[in-house]
């Protein structure tokens, strides 16, 4: 089931591009299923973005929505603003979990032109300082993380996307014919290990620890925690006690003390480890 996001500001066109690769991938693949999840399709109202607890209950209904239709065949278009990296990073998540293909489609629109264009909606436009303030809050999609990649950038100028034409020929390789990424495993068994493994086991898991508890200071409790780039830690809604974090720390250094990983791939795994024990894991 590939999973296609769209993403960009308010008003920026994502609907009208959806709407075009859905069309190129029926054409293209008649017999296959396309499903589109989209606001207007879960009625979901613009006044969310306003409140973080109802936003957050939005991008539930987002997610719920995109694991409903999961398959190996059918195709997935989200049409959002999606514009928070730790959400795209979620659904990045759901596709590397059923094994299946996922890219990033960015409808490049600047805020000006949306704004615009928002003026000339007739019918539920967004309100002015709605839209600016979902403008500054974008945090815009970038092809060096491996859940905006591959990205795909479309100029609000650019004309129509059809099967043969645009971003589509390009989009449609990457997600039918490339390999999925494979499901994350907490524990990696490997045969050889540098001889300093027990100390950076214990290091690499101190660092984590650290930095969750440094966040959780700073109020950012249910954010999804960003330590690397192999390393992302969901935090619960309630902050987790430090004897807590320490417990799972050692259960966790004693499992890997007999099941030994890649020293590369300690804080990832611990991160992993972490989501589970939290019950935040997405994947």
């Amino acid at each position: 089931m590939p999973i296609i996001l769209i993403t960009g500001y308010p008003c920026s066109g994502k609907t009208t591009r959806a709407k075009e690769i859905i069309a190129a991938f029926q054409n293209k693949l008649p017999d296959r299923k396309v499903h589109l999840v989209s606001d207007n399709m879960l009625d979901i109202d613009k006044s969310v973005y306003r409140d973080a607890k109802q936003e957050k209950i939005a991008r539930a209904s987002i997610m719920s929505a995109i694991k409903r239709y999961l398959s190996r065949e059918d195709i997935v278009v989200v049409d959002g603003l999606n514009y928070i990296k730790g959400f795209r990073y979620q659904i990045f998540c759901e596709a590397k979990a059923e094994q299946t293909t996922f890219a990033v489609v960015h409808v490049g629109t600047p805020a000006n032109i949306c704004r615009s264009w928002n003026e000339g909606v007739q019918n539920d436009p967004w309100p002015e300082d709605l839209l600016d303030a979902l403008v500054f809050r974008y945090e815009e999609p970038n092809g060096m993380n491996r859940w905006d990649s591959p990205l795909y950038t479309v100029p609000y100028s650019d004309p129509a996307i059809t099967a043969d034409e645009g971003i589509f020929p390009a989009l449609f390789e990457s997600i039918i014919h490339a390999k999925a990424k494979p499901p994350n495993f907490a524990t990696i068994i490997k045969p050889a290990v540098s001889a300093n493994y027990i100390y950076e086991l214990d290091r690499q898991t101190q660092d984590v620890v650290k930095h969750v508890l440094s966040r959780q200071q700073e109020g950012g409790a249910g954010q999804i925690l960003f330590i690397s780039e192999d390393c992302a830690v969901h935090l619960p809604i309630e902050n987790v006690a430090t004897a807590q974090l320490q417990r799972l720390r050692r259960n966790f250094v004693a499992l890997n003390k007999v099941r030994q990983i890649d020293c590369g791939r300690i804080r990832g795994a611990f991160a992993e480890f972490l989501n589970r024990s939290f019950g935040t894991s997405e994947s």
